[in-house]
Parts: structure tokens; C-alpha cells; sequence
């Protein structure tokens, strides 16, 4: 699997610092869950056509 960068707005950096100083393990998952996982999923269907379109 290819590697996957993720920008972070300055509010989400704020939130993620926030999540790490408090160590809240549910707000942590809803981070994830909210904020990565979209971005991920965006960013890996962009590069499909492309990385296929590379491998032949």
C-alpha cells in the first residue's frame, strides 16, 4: 500500500494536540474516525486511476 500524506488545518492540529494532552481514547477514535479516515479514503481514490495507469 502506497504511503498516504494527511494536511491538518489549524483547527484539527489544535484538536489533535488537545486529544494527545488529555489522552482521551474516545476522542481519539472520533478524531479518527472524523477527520483521517475521510481524508485517507479521499486521497487513495484520487491516486487509483493513476498508480494503475503507472503498473502496466
Amino acid at each position: 500500500m502506497p504511503k498516504v500524506f494527511v494536511v491538518f488545518d489549524e483547527s484539527e492540529q489544535l484538536l489533535l494536540k488537545s486529544i494527545y494532552y488529555d489522552e482521551d481514547p474516545e476522542e481519539a477514535l472520533k478524531f479518527v474516525l472524523e477527520h483521517i479516515i475521510p481524508k485517507v479514503k479521499k486521497d487513495l481514490s484520487c491516486l487509483s486511476g493513476v498508480m494503475s495507469g503507472q503498473k502496466g
